[in-house]
């Protein structure tokens, strides 16, 4: 009997002899049992595979190592504080643009019921004209939504208003009392008229018009603009009476003088009245209302029951980013939201 043994190179592997023994105790039983069969040289392969080897996972040759030692990404360097109020403003301006789009169709429905035979060329031109203002009033609005508002400082404590009415009683000169702002902006950009984008919008597209078709066929467009303004004016008074007048339960005569009173010299404020009223100690107040034009029409009892307005002025001075605020919510929401019309792009 000759055993071959393949797989293994060495002889002497300890782990391979049980398995051989195995084998040739397995053969000569099964010769003892077996009758008629001659005697002659049985060859037996068996395959050895070392344990190592079998352990081993051949399913797929192993990668190589990489000797390039692994780069960290570089981590983003944090936003300065100038940079991160710029993004501020910028996404601001993102979300005001629809709206200011509705006021942009707003006034080319407009424009469109005057002249409905201006040529592709002009209207190409009034649209691209709109749309630039649009993203110039949405990004001028949140600049000024974002930037602090102006209020004079107080006097400089006791020694500062004693100083002060010393000068006034012997007609000495009087420092002016300097603005209050985290960036230093005096009083004089204090008293700059709020911006106003809508008013941007509609200003951009009739000068768009006057350009392409010249002034006297734009003049109609813009005598439209001022009436819907009036309009829009009148409205806005004629309500506020009407919430008064649910409180204080004015006649027909109050109503009537009252109503005269607050649309003889308009006031953006007002808007500001109808949106951001408020109780404070029981009172309602209405930041933006012009009491000294109200007081005057009102009985003693309608009177106290008012207030004299002081603290509704307090609030609009600390508050001006509220009366843009609601001066432009009001006409941006008042607009109606249409598709764009394809006369304009045809």
């Amino acid at each position: 009997m000759r055993i071959l043994l393949r797989g293994s190179d060495r002889r002497d592997d300890a782990a391979s002899w049980p398995v051989v023994s195995l084998c040739c105790l397995g053969l000569i039983a099964a010769i003892a049992v077996g009758s008629g069969r001659a005697e002659g040289q049985v060859a037996i392969e068996v395959d050895v595979v070392p344990l190592d080897a079998a352990a081993a996972d051949t399913t797929a040759p192993a990668a190589p190592e990489d000797p390039t030692p692994a780069v960290p990404a570089a981590e983003e360097a944090p936003l300065t504080p100038e940079a991160a109020a710029r993004q501020n403003i910028e996404q601001m301006a993102a979300q005001y643009e629809p709206m200011l789009m509705r006021v942009l169709q707003d006034d080319l429905e407009l424009l469109r019921t005057l002249h409905g035979d201006l040529p592709v060329e002009a209207r190409r031109a009034i649209v691209a004209a709109g749309e630039e203002a649009v993203k110039e009033g949405a990004l001028a609005f949140s600049e000024a939504m974002n930037t602090p508002h102006v209020v004079p400082a107080p006097p400089q404590g006791v020694a500062g208003g004693f100083l002060n009415a010393v000068g006034r009683a012997f007609g000495l000169p009087i420092p002016e009392e300097p603005a209050r702002r985290a960036d230093g902006a005096d009083k004089a950009e204090a008293k700059k008229k709020p911006i106003d984008p809508c008013r941007l919008v509609s200003d951009a597209v009739a000068a768009s018009l006057v350009e392409q078709i010249g002034e006297e066929h734009g003049a109609d467009f813009l005598d439209e603009l001022s009436k819907r303004e009036q309009r829009r004016r009148a409205a806005t008074v004629r309500r506020l009476v009407g919430i008064l007048d649910d409180e204080l339960y004015l006649s027909a005569k109050q109503r009537e003088a009252i109503e005269a009173a607050i649309g003889e010299k308009w006031d953006e404020g007002l808007a500001m009245a109808l949106d951001h009223q408020m109780e404070i100690n029981g009172r309602r107040i209405y930041p933006g209302l012009p009491y000294k034009r109200v007081l005057p029409h009102l009985t003693p009892a309608q009177q106290s029951k008012l207030g004299d307005g002081k603290q509704s002025r307090e609030i609009m001075k600390s508050n001006r980013q509220g009366m843009m605020q609601s001066r432009f919510f009001r006409r941006a929401n008042l607009a109606q939201q249409a598709e764009r019309d394809p006369w304009w792009f045809e």
